[in-house]
């Protein structure tokens, strides 16, 4: 249709903003990037999956406004699909959980300092704490092995899993993502790392009068690691772009959901400086996970829907880069910095300009813009993890509703905006290598009267926990009895036992009680806390010694306990190491509605170095 046409569509009510923007743009709803062969190695196929060639602007799908999709989960997603952020976890300087995180960017307050304590130099930077220290046994890993692991991949493999519980997905909810031929767990893991220091220093420790095992090389091992762990089926894939990695790994994903090719994806990055080399003055490590699924997968499943990715575009600057000559390279970061989308002189404004079309929105709804910048005086010059940085305060921004200290703003602050136009973000990188990207996100609006409600008050409840090992399970127990008998604010307690039920592991060590209230819970954690009992421990073997697990009725009778109120012989089968399917028990729809954020599984850490030194960089 011709631009006449377009318009009066979209006086009629036919069309919404984002489809005419999208027609007059020549992008069209649902029409994938022209000429695109993907940015990265093993990228998706579908729309958005990258540009063509260097220097060139691509033309990405434009999402429809949020009033103008109907989510169809049981179809799978739609080439033009929103992407939902479902679970996070990160740990940068001064901040060792996404809640510390927060009230750092809250508050203004920087994390520069000296190295810690058994590092060489006195360069100040940005440094994360005990980063030799590793739960080797929660992941069932060989100390030998995992002391030749790069403590980049340890720090992945905990917040990467620490990403999962916090989107209610390590148990029965991760078997149920499937791919189209039925595999179940299809996701996908896409991620960077920062640097290849541990192996330079295994390297300098080698001698022939002296050799040693030597690390592996390469970051390939960071995705597809955790995906052998967790058992995980998706594409699992390292990207490299130096600053810009984890805002191409999250393009990557959104392209590979979008295509079908995973049904969900976890996007994260890392960095460490563990060589004196690496170090210097501003220099920062952190690490970051973020869990994707099609927005509509995410609602169907009740997750906890933190901010939807409206749009994304990658590019090259044809400009930075190794080969760029003297000073062009430093000249196109500045341009990025500074880019918008008034024009496209300067590479940041062509790729952000790129992504506001593949949102659908204009440049004038994006009230805040992340970058290197912004992030700069809590994680430093962090390379490859700056990008998580910056997506992760920009998401919590929207998530909570409250514009943090920045340019004009000298303390937090609430939000302004909402419905019925939701709140925006962007977030944009440039790698030292000339690579840009750029992310829009947008604050979830939940449609009117959805969501379930958690149940009668005072309703008797069915709580559950398992660990490892005997010691995991006490120090996990731990952490709950303090949420609970804190004086914060608190899930339900339909809603916390309803998420831990469906979306934990089931391991070998359990705990279990029927509770009327959370008074009642606090009692039975701190008893067991205290006592350390009592508690089943199914590693020595056992596990469901009539064999009820082999026998079909036994869905059944399961479901008629449950029905029936019959708590009580439900927990004993649970407790004796039968499987129960319990999303299959409580069926629940709407977001949040079954997984809400918790507190992660304990992890019980001890030095872990080359050689089996205690002795670091």
């Amino acid at each position: 249709m011709d631009e006449k046409e377009v318009l009066t569509r979209f006086k009629n009510g036919h069309l919404d903003r984002a489809q005419a923007a999208a027609l007059l743009t020549g992008a069209g709803v649902g029409i994938a990037a022209r000429g695109g062969t993907g940015a990265g190695t093993g990228g998706g196929t579908g729309p958005g999956a990258g540009l063509g060639a260097v220097g060139a602007v691509p033309v990405p799908v434009a999402f429809p406004r949020p009033d103008a999709v109907r989510e169809r989960a049981a179809d799978g997603p739609s080439p033009a699909e929103r992407i939902a952020v479902v679970g996070m976890a990160g740990r940068y300087p001064g901040a060792g959980d996404l809640g510390s995180f927060w009230r750092q960017a809250r508050e203004g307050h920087g994390s520069a300092g000296a190295p810690p304590a058994g590092r060489p130099g006195d360069e100040r930077g940005h440094y994360l704490e005990r980063v030799q220290d590793f739960d080797a046994e929660f992941f069932g890993i060989d100390a030998a092995e995992a002391a030749l692991m790069d403590p980049q991949e340890r720090l992945f493999l905990e917040t990467a899993w620490e990403a999962l519980e916090d989107a209610g997905c390590t148990g029965g909810r991760l078997d149920a993502l499937t791919s189209a031929d039925g595999t179940p767990r299809s996701v996908g893991v896409f991620t960077c790392a920062g640097t290849a220091d541990y192996a330079v220093l295994a390297a300098r420790a080698w001698t022939r009068e002296r050799p040693v095992r030597l690390p592996r090389g390469g970051h390939w091992s960071l995705p597809n690691r955790f995906s052998a762990l967790a058992g995980l089926t998706g594409p699992s894939q390292s990207v490299d772009t130096a600053e810009s990695s984890v805002l191409v790994a999250l393009h990557l994903a959104a392209a590979a959901l979008r295509a079908g090719e995973c049904a969900a994806a976890l996007v994260g990055g890392v960095q460490l400086l563990l060589h004196p080399a690496s170090r210097r003055p501003g220099a920062g490590e952190g690490v970051g996970a973020l869990l994707l699924k099609p927005l509509s997968r995410a609602l169907a499943d009740g997750d906890t829907v933190h901010c939807v990715i409206r749009g994304s575009a990658v590019g090259h600057s044809a400009a930075g880069g190794p080969g760029a000559g003297p000073g062009r390279g430093s000249r196109v970061a500045a341009d990025h910095a500074h880019g918008d989308a008034a024009g496209d002189a300067a590479p940041g404004r062509r790729v952000l300009g790129a992504a506001l079309r593949a949102a659908g929105v204009d440049a004038a709804s994006v009230a805040v813009h992340e970058d290197a910048d912004s992030v700069r005086a809590f994680v430093g010059e962090a390379g490859a993890v700056t990008a998580a940085a910056a997506l992760t305060r920009a998401v919590l921004q929207l998530s909570h509703r409250v514009l943090v200290p920045g340019p004009g703003r000298a303390e937090a602050q609430a939000w302004p905006g909402g419905e019925p136009e939701p709140r925006r973000a962007s977030v944009g990188a440039h790698g030292a290598g000339g690579a840009a990207a750029h992310v829009i996100l947008e604050e979830y609006l939940p449609a009117a009267g959805s969501g379930e409600a958690a149940g009668p008050a005072g309703a008797a409840e069915l709580f559950v926990l398992s660990a490892p090992t005997p010691a995991h399970l006490a120090a996990t127990a731990h952490r709950f009895a303090e949420l609970l008998g804190g004086a914060g604010p608190v899930p339900e307690l339909a809603v916390l036992a309803r998420a831990l039920r469906t979306g934990r592991a089931a391991m070998d060590c359990r705990f279990a009680a029927v509770v009327g209230d959370t008074g009642e819970l606090v009692a039975a954690l701190e008893r067991f806390v205290a006592d350390g009992g009592p508690y089943a421990d199914l590693r020595g073997g056992g596990s469901d010694p009539l064999d009820m697990g082999t026998v079909p009725e036994t869905a059944d009778y399961l479901a008629a306990l449950w029905r029936a109120g019959h708590l009580q012989q439900v927990r004993s089968l649970w407790l004796s190491g039968l499987d129960v399917d319990w999303a299959a028990l409580e069926q629940a729809h709407g977001a949040g509605a079954v997984a809400v954020p918790l507190p992660a599984s304990a992890f019980l850490r001890t030095p872990l170095w080359l050689g089996g030194e205690e002795e670091r960089a």
